[in-house]
């Protein structure tokens, strides 16, 4: 299958490549690093600071302290379009210190614009208990989430409601080339516990995810680039190519520019963007911006 040639080509690229010593990345590739070395030297100044301080706060102290387990999840974006705006809110938070265990939680809200009360037509609440394992040094492999527990639910009852259940393994590689970085992400599911109004949604999705991002891939007048592929395809086995979908990304920053927030652009065609409309086929472009 096409998903499973591309992570091979994926897996030959890393072994062509994982030699690259660091005297031998580019420029681009060295300035990247240096900014980012440069921005999170001064986050470490002002918590140096605080913590150096004769007689720090409990409120500072339990603020920082909250900071280093609360990090971000999945994105966190606006993206405005017609019909329907979408928000997206994640997190994940350390449950155990020490232990690579997160509660993650994210929020997906369709949000209709266009009407005078701008109602939300439906939200997709998504909690999830997460055990992430760490391959340090590994040529393939950066790090192995194991999803112990993970809800999928609009919240609502009745003839409205939508809920499944999901148990998951996701593989997550990454290497960095001389001038831009690959991210993949597998995640192979259990999927199970169904309501009753949707019995027949493993049609339109599947146990298999396939994510695969460029960074940095587009360079110059954009900072921060990113361009990702999220694919699934339909049927209970991942064999319905008919159904499922596909969801295109791409966030950049302009250089020169102090602004924190990406600008977004996402194009999605296929099923289940939504839980109340999973057996329909969207199309949709928007665009806003991404945190």
């Amino acid at each position: 299958m096409i998903y499973i040639l591309l992570l091979l080509q994926v897996f030959a690229a890393d072994l062509d490549t994982t030699n690259i010593k660091p005297n031998e990345q580019s420029p681009e590739i060295r300035k990247i690093k240096q900014d980012k070395i440069n921005s999170l030297k001064s986050a470490a100044k002002e918590l140096d600071k605080i913590l150096d301080s004769d007689d720090p706060t409990v409120s500072e102290l339990l603020s920082i302290e909250d900071h280093l387990n609360l990090s971000r999840h999945n994105s966190t974006y606006f993206a405005a379009g017609d019909p329907l705006t979408k928000l997206q809110f994640s997190f994940k938070y350390r449950l155990i210190k020490k232990q690579p265990l997160y509660f993650g939680f994210t929020q997906l809200l369709f949000w209709d614009l266009g009407e005078d009360s701008k109602p939300f037509r439906d939200v997709t609440y998504n909690p999830e208990l997460i055990y992430t394992y760490s391959l340090k040094g590994n040529k393939f492999l950066h790090s192995i989430d194991f999803g112990i527990w993970e809800h999928n639910s609009n919240g609502k009852d009745g003839t409205a409601s939508r809920s499944f259940e999901r148990n998951y393994v996701r593989l997550n590689m990454e290497h960095e080339y001389q001038e831009w970085i690959l991210r993949t992400s597998v995640k192979l599911g259990y999927i199970h516990g169904l309501d009753k109004t949707n019995e027949d949604i493993q049609d339109y999705i599947s146990p298999l995810e396939l994510k695969i991002t460029l960074v940095e891939l587009l360079r110059g007048a954009l900072d921060k680039s990113e361009l990702s592929l999220r694919f699934f395809p339909g049927g209970k086995y991942a064999d319905r190519f008919d159904k499922g979908g596909f969801e295109l990304g791409l966030s950049f920053r302009l250089g020169g520019l102090d602004i924190v927030p990406s600008f977004y652009m996402q194009y999605f065609n296929g099923y289940a963007e939504s839980l109340i409309n999973y057996n329909e086929r969207a199309n949709e472009f928007r665009a806003g911006f991404i945190f």
